[in-house]
């Protein structure tokens, strides 16, 4: 039996990288490396499988004998849009992103309440002035999205003894949560929380899903990090709460518009952190191992893992 042709297409320079992992792994010709929509084109007719991010919506059409693709990144809703024949197989990273979004969320939550800004300020100026770091076990953190890349928030939160509440479209039974709510109840979510980080994916249901109604109801002591997609949130909204002090600081890495616009309010509101995506990178290492628990499962007649749903969009 041949071996199923492979589309493998990057967009951040790693294509060689990708390459030399599978490679070494035993893959050869079976593999169809693009660097372009010109090599896509191309190539796309002998593809069974695609490992990589998201081609140009035009260019499924072309692919009459895929039957899975592997994405590359966490993030499906673009991907979802696309005319792409419903028996076909789509599935994401797995154990893979939780640990980076966690120490991203973790490393500003923790420079934020040991003041680190404010010690750095003094510093330059040699001013030697005490001031009070905050002790952050009891606090109440909200994660937005209790799933694969929302756990690994969790269970950090949990090493520092603090109260986690979840947020998800329905309560998990088998998550160990100090308190579950579902999108229902999102405003009496909101309204104890200390800690927001936001890790849910963009679909119908959660896009919009933090109103300016909801955002309301945050306490002006509140932090807010959004590591899910930028739609999620009314960002008219959020940068006027911030701008009034109605919310106290915002991590953002996610915007409705990418790369943010040079007249965007979050560029230069003092209480707004902007990353440019950078949160949960898709190292190639890691991206590989994913794709090849799947592979064997895929040539095995198993089932795959991390399938998406497409009704429910993630």
């Amino acid at each position: 039996m041949a071996e199923p042709k492979i589309l493998l297409y990057t967009l951040r320079g790693d294509l060689a990288e990708y390459v030399r992992l599978l490679t070494e792994k035993g893959f050869g010709p079976q593999l169809l490396p693009c660097r372009n929509r010109e090599d896509i084109d191309r190539q796309i007719e002998q593809a069974e499988i695609i490992f990589g991010v998201h081609l140009p919506h035009e260019c499924y059409a072309k692919a009459t004998k895929l039957k899975w693709i592997q994405s590359m990144w966490a993030g499906v809703d673009k991907i979802l849009s696309a005319s792409i024949r419903p028996e076909v197989i789509i599935t994401k990273p797995f154990g893979v992103f939780g640990q980076y979004l966690a120490q991203y969320a973790f490393g500003y939550f923790l420079a934020d309440q040991i003041q680190l800004q404010r010690n750095l300020k003094q510093q330059e100026r040699k001013e030697w002035k005490f001031y009070q770091i905050e002790r952050i076990r009891g606090k109440v953190i909200g994660v937005a999205g209790v799933g694969d890349i929302g756990q690994e928030i969790v269970r950090v939160a949990q090493a520092f003894k603090m109260q986690v509440w979840g947020l998800n479209s329905r309560r998990k039974p088998e998550l160990h949560l100090d308190k579950q709510f579902v999108t229902e109840e999102i405003e009496e979510f909101v309204a104890g929380l200390d800690l927001l980080v936001c890790t849910l994916p963009l679909t119908p249901a959660t896009r919009g899903l933090f109103s300016r109604q909801v955002l309301e109801q945050l306490k002006p002591s509140a932090m807010v990090i959004n590591l899910g997609r930028g739609p999620i949130f009314d960002e008219v909204a959020l940068a006027e709460l911030l701008a009034n002090g109605q919310i106290r600081l915002a991590v953002l890495d996610v915007f409705s518009v990418e790369p943010l616009p040079q007249d965007s309010p979050f560029w230069t509101l003092p209480n707004c952190i902007v990353t440019p995506h950078v949160a949960g990178p898709s190292l190639p290492e890691d991206i590989t191992d994913c794709f090849l628990e799947n592979y064997s499962r895929y040539i095995t007649g198993k089932p795959l893992l991390a399938v998406i749903d497409r009704n429910r969009g993630y």
